[in-house]
This record gives C-alpha cells, sequence and structure tokens, in this order.
C-alpha cells in the first residue's frame, strides 16, 4: 500500500475495505505468476520431489463384442477420448489399438475382432510418444526422472506427462501451485516477500490509484531489480560441495610429484 500511496490496513480478509477487497482478488493470480517466474527449478521454499508416479494404465474387467467381426468393447475406468492409441496387454488381442468411441466413463470400444477374455492391462500410448503420467497439482513440472537421471523427451499436455521413457513409473519435481495445503505463508522468505510485495503494487496500482505510468515503473522495477535479486538469494540458499577432503581428512597425505 506504502507502494502505490494507499493506506494501510490490517487484514486483507477482514478489513472490509475496497482496497482489501482488491488485494484479496488478486492475491492468487499475483502469487500463481510470481511462482511460475521464480527460478527455473523453482523457490527453494516451493518446489517437491513427486516419487513413484506410474505410467497411467486401465484395468480391463472384461471384453465384449460390439460389432461382430470388427469392433470389441473394452470395459475399465478411463480418462481416453476417441482417437487415442491404447496398448493391450494380457489378453487374447493384445496389441495396439484405437479408440474407435468411448461408450461411458468406463468403457470404450476399439476396432478389433473380439476374442473372449476377462481381464488384462490398456496402457495409453501413441506413435510419438510411449506413456503418459499423471502431472501432479502445480504451478509446474520442472524434471522427470527415471532412477534419479533426468529425461529430455518429455512434455506437459494438460494433466499429462508424456514420454518416451521405458520404465513402469517416474518420479517429478514439481512447483507448488498457490493452492497447495503445503504451500505455507510462514515459509516465505524474505527475498520472496520483497518481490512479491512490489509485484502486488505493480498489478493494483491502476485499479487503485489509476496510475498507469506508475504500475508500469513498479513492474520494471520487479522485473530489471527485485526478481533477479531474489533469484539470486534464493540460489544461494543451497549447499554446493566444490571438493572433498575426505582422505586428508582420514589421516592420508598428498605430495605432488614433479
Amino acid at each position: 500500500m506504502l507502494k502505490v500511496g494507499e493506506a494501510i490496513f490490517t487484514d486483507v480478509d477482514t478489513d472490509g475495505t475496497a482496497t482489501a477487497d482488491k488485494v484479496n482478488a488478486i492475491w492468487d493470480l499475483t502469487l500463481e505468476d510470481i511462482l511460475d517466474s521464480g527460478p527455473e527449478k523453482g523457490w527453494q521454499f516451493a518446489n517437491r520431489t513427486f516419487h513413484g508416479i506410474d505410467r497411467d494404465s486401465i484395468t480391463i474387467t472384461a471384453l465384449a463384442d460390439l460389432v461382430t467381426g470388427s469392433t470389441t468393447t473394452v470395459t475399465g475406468t478411463h480418462t481416453l477420448i476417441a482417437g487415442d492409441r491404447v496398448l493391450l496387454d494380457d489378453t487374447n488381442i493384445d496389441g495396439d489399438y484405437d479408440v474407435n468411441s468411448v461408450l461411458t466413463t468406463v468403457s470404450f470400444a476399439i476396432d478389433a475382432v473380439f476374442t473372449a477374455t476377462d481381464t488384462g492391462t490398456a496402457y495409453w500410448t501413441s506413435e510419438k510418444y510411449l506413456a503418459r503420467f499423471a502431472r501432479p497439482t502445480c504451478t509446474r513440472v520442472t524434471s522427470v526422472k527415471v532412477g534419479g537421471v533426468e529425461l529430455t523427451d518429455w512434455v506437459r499436455k494438460g494433466d499429462w506427462i508424456l514420454t518416451n521413457q521405458e520404465d513402469t513409473e517416474v518420479d517429478m519435481d514439481y512447483i507448488f501451485s498457490h493452492t497447495s495445503a503445503t504451500l505455507d505463508v510462514a515459509n516465505f522468505p524474505a527475498h520472496f516477500v520483497n518481490a512479491l510485495r512490489l509485484k502486488l503494487a505493480a498489478d493494483l496500482a491502476y485499479d487503485l490509484v489509476q496510475n498507469s505510468a506508475l504500475g508500469d515503473r513498479l513492474l520494471r522495477e520487479y522485473e530489471e531489480i527485485i526478481l533477479p535479486r531474489a533469484i539470486g538469494m534464493d540460489n544461494r540458499e543451497k549447499y554446493v560441495q566444490e571438493f572433498s577432503d575426505s582422505w586428508i581428512a582420514a589421516g592420508h597425505t598428498r605430495q605432488t610429484i614433479e
């Protein structure tokens, strides 16, 4: 409020003034923006790793003859749409098939001659990407790993991460969404709070004082000075081992041989 020349209030939720209401209305949008605009791998306090995300699969409970000689109904809870491709495994008609149509949320049809079987598994697949994995609720996924090795061929498509990796599960590094229960304001470091304060002022300048020039000036200060400084400070909050002296610490000596 000081940045835009407005009166200070005590609590954004209970103050009841028009100014407090405007701050409250824009809070989520501004917070999400700055969470995503931070360091490439996310702010130290707001990034986590989600371990053991399983490949998207469908447990097939039954197959049925839909159109004799051409189309089979696959029963199993799914999130497929018509035109998707599936890989059937451990059935009597194993192989890749196009989803002909979605019948219900628990059944879909494929172009295949029906052969009786009770169970099996269907996996989403495509000609470009082998598998997909559910993306955790987050602002942004920053890396996808298998066995600690970072993959380079993944891409986000809606609620999914698509990749050509050949394992059945992956780990994902991600940045908290502003709606995350784990994102505690009490854990915001001072450098992040300073950047957030200025971004809020820039976003609110026109609404509160109808001064677009002030908003532009505050935004430039945020983008060119405060945000880069905050990112630099955040990158200092981690330990980087530059060398090891464990050999000497164990009582050995070192000698340069010329």
